[in-house]
C-alpha cells in the first residue's frame, strides 16, 4: 500500500510582478531551517532523519560529496583488512601450531615377529624321528597364539643325504624326508587361512658335488657347454681359505689340472654369479616359487656370493695359514652383491607384498650392512637380518650403542630388524640368564622394527648337547623343541630321534609354561600383543635416558598413548629421573607391563617417571594419556 503525503505551501511573499513565482525563480534557502516547513501527514515522523524522503537524485547528490566517498573508503578498507588479517592468522596457525602426523603406511613384514623355526627339530609328524612341514602346519595354532605373523623355515631342498643343510641338489624341490612339495603347499595353504606368511630359504652361493649343475659343469670339455661357467674353475688356484679350513680349491679329478672353489666344504663347489646362465636360473627358482604362493626369501651366506673376476691372492693379517689369518678382501663382501640384490628386488616386487631377507656378515661394520637396503639409487632387501654382536655382560650403555648404530645409520624410509638367534649361533639361554632374556625381548620387541624369533627362546631353550662341528646338522643351537613332559618332549612318538633332546624338557616345556602366568612363554605373549599398539607399531622413536646401568625409550604417536620403556641392565637396583630426557614424558603415569623383577608395580597406582626405580635387569613399560603440543 503507497503512503499518502499532504504537503502545505511554502510561505512566501508575492512580488508585483508575478502573483505566483515561476518554478525557475522559486528559490529555499536550505542554510536555513527555518525559511523551509515541510510536514508529513504520515503516521512516522522524520524526526532524527534527515534523509528519510528524499529521492534517488537528492540521496545521490549528497553521497557523491567527498566527506561521504571517504567514509565509505574508511569502511571498506577496515572489513578488507579484517578479513585478511584473519586468513593470515589462520595460515599462520596451520603453519605454525603442531600438526597431528599421518601414519607411516606399514606392510605385513615391518608389522609381524618372524618365528624362525629349524624344520628337522620342530615337530615329526609321521613318527620317523625327523620333523617336517606336516609338523610345523600341525602347530599352526601355537605361532598364531604366540603373537608371530611370519613363519621362516630353515634348508628345506632336496639335498644329496649328506650331514648338513646346504648339500642341495635340487633348489626347485622340497626334500621328501620333510614333507616334499606337497607338505609346502599344504603348509602354505594352512598358514594362509590363518593370516600367516611363509617364507623359504634362499641358498644361491652352492649347491652339493651331487647336483646335475655340477655334474654338468665337470664333465664339460668344450667351452662352448652352456655348464662349464656355472661354477669357479681355475687352474692356478690362490691362497684362498675355506671358512672351515684348509684350502678353497679342490682338484677335480674330471677336469684334470683344474681347481673348483668351494667357500665351505669341499663337496659344496661355489656357484659363479657372473656367469648369465647362473643368474638366470637362480632369477627361475625365485619365480618358480613366488609362483607357489611363498611370501619371501631369507638369502643366506649372502656375504659370500662373488669373489674377485682376477682370483688374486688375499693379503695376510697375521703369520698362521688358517682362515682368520688373512684379510678377506677378495672373497667376501664384494659391491656385485648389492648388484645381485637389486635384480632379485625386482624380481619379487613383480608380485604385490614379497619380502627378501639377507644374513649381513656379522663381522662387516655397520654402514656396509645399511647397502644390504640399497645402493647408488636401486633398492636391496627390505630386511637385513642382523645377528646379536655384543657379550654376555652388556650393561646399558652397551646395549644403547647397540641400538643407535643401528637406527642412527639407517637410510630413510627402511626398516630395521633385531635378531634373537638362527640355528648358526649359541641360543639366548646359553650365554644369559632369564632376567637379561626377559629385558632383551623387551627392547628388541617394542623398539621400531620386525624382531626374528628362534624357535625355542619363547621357552628359554638352551644349547643341547651335540656334535659341535659348525659342518653338522647335530648343532647344539638345533634342539628338538620342548612341547611337553612326554618323551622327547612330545616332539616325536620316535624311540630315536635324530637328535637327542635336551636334558631338561620334563620340566621346561611349552605346556608347563602355559600355564604359568608368569612365565616367559606368557611374557613374550604379552609383549606381542603390546606391540600392536598405535603407539608401537606406527609411532616415533626417540632415545630416551642411557648410562652405563639404563637404556630408556619412548614410543608415540599423536593422538595416541605415549610409552616410555625404561630397562636396567645392572646388577644392582637404579632410580632415575625419565622426565627430563623426552619432553612429553609425564610426571603421572599408568604401570602397563614388567619383566618381573625385584621391583613391584601395581596396575591400579600411579608411576611417576621422575622418580622411578628399577631392580636389576628389570624393566618397565608406563603409559600416558595423549597431551597437545601447544604454542
Amino acid at each position: 500500500m503507497s503512503k499518502s503525503y499532504n504537503l502545505e505551501p511554502l510561505a512566501y511573499k508575492p512580488t508585483p510582478e508575478n502573483s505566483y513565482p515561476s518554478e525557475k525563480s522559486q528559490q529555499y534557502d536550505v542554510s536555513s531551517p527555518e525559511s523551509i516547513d515541510v510536514k508529513l501527514s504520515d503516521n512516522n515522523t522524520t524526526s532524527g532523519t534527515p534523509f528519510r524522503g528524499m529521492g534517488k537524485e537528492e540521496l545521490l547528490q549528497y553521497s557523491s560529496k567527498p566527506f561521504w566517498r571517504r567514509l565509505r573508503m574508511i569502511c571498506i578498507s577496515i572489513i578488507l583488512l579484517g578479513w585478511l588479517a584473519l586468513i593470515i592468522t589462520v595460515v599462520a596457525l596451520v603453519l605454525i601450531y603442531p600438526k597431528c602426523k599421518s601414519p607411516d603406511s606399514r606392510t605385513w613384514w615391518q608389522n609381524e615377529v618372524v618365528y624362525r623355526i629349524y624344520v628337522r627339530s620342530f615337530k615329526d609328524s609321521n613318527g620317523d624321528g625327523v620333523g617336517d612341514l606336516d609338523g610345523v602346519t600341525s602347530k599352526l595354532d601355537y605361532i598364531k597364539d604366540l603373537g608371530a605373523g611370519v613363519i621362516s623355515l630353515s634348508p628345506t631342498y632336496e639335498d644329496d643325504g649328506s650331514d648338513g643343510d646346504f648339500h642341495l641338489t635340487n633348489h626347485m624341490k622340497i626334500d621328501s624326508a620333510i614333507g616334499g612339495d606337497q607338505g609346502l603347499q599344504t603348509l602354505i595353504t594352512k598358514a594362509h587361512e590363518k593370516g600367516l606368511k611363509v617364507l623359504l630359504d634362499f641358498i644361491p652361493t652352492h649347491t652339493s658335488d651331487q647336483s646335475v649343475w655340477f655334474k654338468e659343469s665337470e664333465a664339460a670339455k668344450l667351452r662352448n657347454n652352456s655348464y662349464r661357467n656355472f661354477y669357479v674353475w681355475t687352474n692356478t688356484p690362490t691362497n684362498w681359505k675355506s671358512v672351515y679350513g684348509g684350502d678353497a680349491w679342490n682338484e677335480s679329478s674330471v677336469r684334470t689340472g683344474e681347481y673348483y672353489l668351494h667357500h665351505f666344504l669341499h663337496n659344496q663347489p661355489d656357484l659363479n654369479l657372473r656367469s648369465p646362465q647362473v643368474k638366470a636360473k637362480l632369477n627361475e627358482i625365485l619365480v618358480h616359487w613366488l609362483n607357489q604362493s611363498v611370501d619371501g626369501f631369507y638369502i643366506r651366506n649372502s656375504a659370500y656370493m662373488f669373489e674377485d673376476y682376477d682370483l688374486r691372492d688375499e693379503p695376510k693379517r697375521s703369520s698362521g695359514d688358517g682362515y682368520n689369518d688373512y684379510n678377506h678382501i677378495y672373497t667376501k663382501n664384494l659391491p656385485e652383491i648389492y648388484d645381485m640384490f637389486a635384480r632379485w628386488r625386482t624380481t619379487v616386487d613383480t608380485q604385490m607384498n614379497r619380502v627378501l631377507m639377507a644374513d649381513p656378515d656379522p663381522k662387516s661394520a655397520v654402514t656396509e650392512m645399511m647397502k644390504y637396503y640399497g645402493h647408488f639409487q636401486r633398492d636391496g632387501v627390505h630386511l637385513p637380518i642382523r645377528r646379536r654382536p655384543f657379550p654376555s655382560n652388556c650393561n646399558g650403555q652397551c646395549v644403547g650403542n647397540y641400538v643407535n648404530e643401528w637406527m642412527n645409520n639407517l637410510p630413510s624410509g627402511r626398516w630395521p630388524t633385531w635378531s634373537f638367534g638362527d640355528e648358526s649361533v649359541k641360543r639366548l639361554a646359553s650365554n644369559h640368564n632369564e632376567s637379561f632374556i626377559r629385558a632383551f625381548a623387551m627392547l628388541t620387541m617394542l623398539l621400531p622394527g620386525t624382531p626374528v624369533l628362534y624357535y625355542g627362546d619363547e621357552i628359554n631353550m638352551m644349547d643341547v648337547t651335540a656334535n659341535a662341528s659348525l659342518t653338522s646338522r647335530k648343532h647344539p643351537s638345533r634342539g628338538l623343541m620342548q612341547w611337553d613332559n612326554t618323551d622327547n618332549g612330545g616332539f616325536s612318538n620316535s624311540s630315536s630321534p635324530w637328535i637327542a633332546p635336551s636334558s631338561d624338557f620334563r620340566m621346561n616345556n611349552v605346556k608347563n609354561q602355559s600355564s604359568k602366568g608368569d612365565s616367559l612363554l606368557s611374557f613374550f605373549k604379552n609383549l606381542t600383543t603390546l606391540r600392536r599398539e598405535d603407539s608401537f607399531r606406527i609411532g616415533e622413536y626417540h632415545s630416551a635416558l642411557v648410562d652405563n646401568s639404563i637404556f630408556s625409550f619412548v614410543r608415540e604417536f599423536d593422538g595416541k598413548k605415549g610409552y616410555l620403556v625404561a630397562i636396567n641392565f645392572a646388577e644392582t637396583a637404579q632410580k632415575r629421573d625419565y622426565t627430563s630426557s623426552h619432553s612429553t614424558i609425564q610426571t603421572k603415569a599408568s604401570f602397563d607391563l614388567t619383566t618381573g623383577g625385584s621391583e613391584s608395580f601395581d596396575a591400579d597406582t600411579d608411576v611417576d617417571p621422575s622418580s622411578l626405580t628399577l631392580g636389576p635387569m628389570q624393566g618397565v613399560v608406563v603409559s600416558w594419556d595423549y597431551v597437545a603440543k601447544e604454542l
